[in-house]
């Protein structure tokens, strides 16, 4: 018996990591069942895109990220989870 997917809608978004101590240049990915595969978006809490895609790399700074997975079969449906970071700034000498 094959699986149906529910008309390519994802259901569920996890971000990984989702805890931690973040540093400046750290990647966030966001992955979300459905097929076909979901396309991503990331947004600030201004609702300002950051990435297009799955993964968005940190700048140095305190914010909140949403990632947003879009289905694309039938009528678009999207699921989003959300993350708060600090990201700490990289030192060089």
């Amino acid at each position: 018996m094959n699986t149906i997917w529910s008309a390519g809608c994802p259901t569920a978004v996890t971000i990984t990591p989702a805890t931690g101590t973040f540093e400046a240049g750290d990647v966030l990915t966001c992955d979300a069942d459905g097929y076909p595969e979901p396309s991503y978006q990331w947004t600030d809490i201004g609702g300002v895109i950051v990435s297009p895609t799955s993964t968005v790399t940190l700048p140095a700074g305190s914010y909140t990220l949403t990632c947003t997975a879009t289905g694309i079969l039938a009528a678009p449906c999207s699921v989003s989870d959300s993350i708060s970071v600090i990201a700490n700034g990289k030192y060089r000498k």
